[in-house]
């Protein structure tokens, strides 16, 4: 019951990766950007909250069937192809491997606690705005996409519970292959380091564009960074006159990504050495560079 109540949103097993103990691969220092010391912690215990793909049913009873769902697609980081995705030089348009990666970073996006609490505030947003509206619209946009609104089901969203909630983002997150077709179209690159230098965090899919803002997956200036190891990450972006599948050595300061890794986190860095020393590194950069 305990394993079932407890449910991480980052994979223990992908972690291990990153573990500071790389023979037993049990524990991963830990440290917020919020406040407090580095933490050597159990991998098992963070990134997890209580029964976060377990809403309860129309009956009351606690639905497990999503996290089995999940476990199932974790096995995927136990498979030789992703072990030889984060250690060696494998074909990045190899399809099959491509699938499977497409499909681990659409689901890790969208599985995150962060985008629960978007989807809370998006129903809000229509929620209040169908409420202030003179009569029931038939139809509303929000950020550029079109929802029918079934006006005898007015009640029940307008007073959706939090299960209700969940379960209509677990629908969603259930649609992750969406995401990864657009994931699989995208250029890929592979960044690597001789010295495992990478730290990853509780929000390992760090999308970025210049505006700061999520603009999509197919936008022409949206950029991916997925930690993979300490020694490597996978670099997506759809500057597709670059050439596809290219492995590339590091040639800037690790700091540089790592600041763009923890930047992005919810909350916190996790990482297989110390993050004193990582934001010792993060620090002189920024020194070197001007900034402070």
């Amino acid at each position: 019951m305990q394993k079932r109540k407890r449910n991480h949103w980052v994979s223990q097993s992908y972690l291990r990766s990153f573990a500071a103990d790389p023979d037993r691969r049990e524990k991963i220092w830990r440290f917020s950007k919020v406040e407090g010391e580095p933490e050597l912690k159990p991998i098992e215990k963070v990134a997890v909250k209580f029964y976060l793909y377990a809403p309860r049913n129309e009956s009351g009873v606690r639905d497990y069937s999503f996290e089995e769902k999940l476990s199932e697609l974790e096995n995927w980081f136990g498979h030789e192809l992703w072990s030889q995705l984060c250690q060696e030089m494998v074909d990045l348009q190899f399809q099959p491997l491509r699938r499977m990666v497409s499909l681990l970073v659409a689901v890790m996006y969208l599985r995150n606690p962060l985008q629960y609490d978007q989807w809370k505030a998006m129903h809000r947003q229509i929620a209040d705005f169908i409420a202030a509206s003179p009569e029931i619209p038939t139809s509303v946009e929000y950020k550029g996409r079109s929802y029918k609104i079934d006006p005898d089901s007015w009640p029940a969203y307008r007073d959706a519970s939090e299960d209700d909630l969940k379960r209509s983002w677990l629908r969603e997150v259930g649609n992750a292959a969406c995401i990864a077709a657009l994931i699989e179209k995208m250029r890929w690159a592979v960044v690597f380091s001789e010295e495992p230098l990478f730290v990853t965090s509780d929000n390992p899919i760090s999308v970025l564009h210049p505006s700061l803002r999520f603009q999509g997956f197919n936008n022409p200036e949206t950029s991916v960074l997925f930690p993979l190891s300490p020694t490597r990450y996978l670099h997506l972006d759809n500057r597709h006159s670059e050439p596809d599948g290219h492995y590339y050595p590091l040639k800037q300061p690790a700091a540089n990504v790592n600041l763009l890794l923890w930047r992005s986190a919810n909350e916190y860095m996790f990482a297989h050495r110390d993050p004193d020393a990582i934001c010792a590194e993060l620090v002189a950069e920024g020194e070197r560079a001007g900034y402070m």
